[in-house]
């Protein structure tokens, strides 16, 4: 019954996901992201104990569109890859979505990137990307805990 609902309540958003709508993650982008990033992301996500995330191009939705696509995904954490879709986020949620951040998000763990793309040309900023990540991991553990 569960799933049925789920999958109703994303029916209108289909074109905009990409991946298993039960992942533990959410990756939300401005665009389609290039495959180099999405291979990054994978590997990063695997790294903190969700992987496979679900992509969502926030390109394609409206402010209150996204809204109810990422909360019909419900992921126990969201990763904004992108600064346009930190503002598209913010504006959704009314809160604030802070690029190279960790934050919550309606409750959620998330963490937000001005541009992860741009951040993998320099070491510095992959490693500054990958302890922000890795707070995910931490959110996740408490979690369970509880």
């Amino acid at each position: 019954m569960y799933t049925n609902a789920k999958v109703t309540s994303l029916t209108p958003y289909d074109a905009a996901i990409d991946g298993d709508i039960d992942a533990s993650a959410c990756v939300v982008s401005y665009g389609a992201l290039p495959a180099h990033v999405r291979k990054a992301l994978d590997a990063a996500c695997g790294g903190v104990g969700m992987p496979d995330p679900v992509y969502l191009d926030a390109s394609q939705l409206s402010p209150a569109d996204a809204f109810a696509a990422l909360e019909g995904l419900d992921p126990e954490a969201v990763i904004v890859a992108d600064d346009v879709a930190a503002a598209l986020l913010a504006q959704a949620y009314r809160a604030n979505v802070t690029p190279d951040a960790y934050g919550r998000l309606f409750g959620r763990p998330c963490v937000a990137f001005s541009s992860f793309e741009a951040d993998l040309e320099q070491e510095r900023t992959k490693q500054r990307d990958w302890a922000l990540l890795k707070m995910l991991r931490r959110s996740s553990e408490r979690r369970k805990r509880a």
